[in-house]
């Protein structure tokens, strides 16, 4: 039996890596669909890190390569969160898992408003310069405790506030500061599990390897799949997701 579960969290894995590269949010399903096979939340909330790791460093590489990563500033953002986040990863531990469920499936329903209701195209570029840089510290602080804490959907917020706040940034630097915020942070925060032994390798192990095969084949048709259609496939599900969620 449980080798027909790794199988289809492998399955899981590939269609997640392939959102995540094509849209956003994939990790938004990750999580409830770890937990229907069985593991305990604060278990499928670490076990979802590993392949986060395991994908992030892949799409570093291709970041650096492409000369989409700023170092600098990625660094000095990832200070606040990373602090943060293992305050939010401390609490993660140890709520229960009913708790868990419930705020997990109410963020999941504010990821898909959010994704509705577009807020960034009424925010963006409103903000004066002077205020931007101490909302973006305080921003990334709150991300960190909810990265540390959930991390679903945490890739959709990091690049809401970069828009919000800086609203010239190109895309592809964008992209790059997200993954390398989200993976500094991670690589800390993820040993607060580790050392509750809140990790299953084998479903991580197997996650990892669909992520990769997943955000491949998302890198290859990514330009040519109509970004509106994928959304609508993503907030359907999450909201399907988030309603068995709480009726549990």
């Amino acid at each position: 039996m449980e080798i027909l579960s790794l199988i289809a969290i492998f399955v899981v894995g590939i269609v997640v890596g392939f959102i995540n590269i094509v849209s956003a949010g994939g990790s938004m399903l990750t999580l409830p669909m770890l937990i229907f096979f069985g593991l305990p939340s604060n278990v499928a909330n670490g076990t979802n890190r590993i392949a986060i790791l395991f994908q992030n460093g892949f799409a570093l590489y291709q970041f650096q390569k492409n000369g989409h990563l700023n170092w600098k500033f990625g660094l000095l953002l990832a200070i606040p969160t990373t602090i943060a986040s293992i305050y939010g990863a401390r609490f993660a531990v140890n709520i229960a898992d009913d708790t868990f469920d419930t705020l997990l499936a109410v963020f999941m329903v504010i990821f898909a408003v959010l994704l509705i209701i577009k807020p960034q195209r009424y925010i963006k570029g409103k903000f004066n310069p002077k205020v931007a840089i101490p909302l973006l510290g305080v921003a990334f602080i709150l991300i960190g405790l909810y990265g540390g804490a959930l991390q679903a959907g945490v890739g959709f917020f990091i690049s809401l506030t970069l828009l919000m706040l800086i609203p010239n940034i190109p895309m592809g630097e964008m992209h790059g500061l997200k993954t390398l915020v989200v993976t500094i942070y991670i690589s800390v925060s993820t040993f607060v599990f580790i050392f509750n032994d809140l990790i299953s390798w084998k479903f991580a192990i197997a996650l990892s390897i669909g992520s990769s095969i997943g955000g491949s084949i998302g890198g290859r048709y990514a330009s040519t799949l109509p970004d509106k259609l994928l959304e609508k496939i993503l907030i359907i599900a999450i909201i399907f997701f988030a309603v068995i969620l709480l009726v549990r």
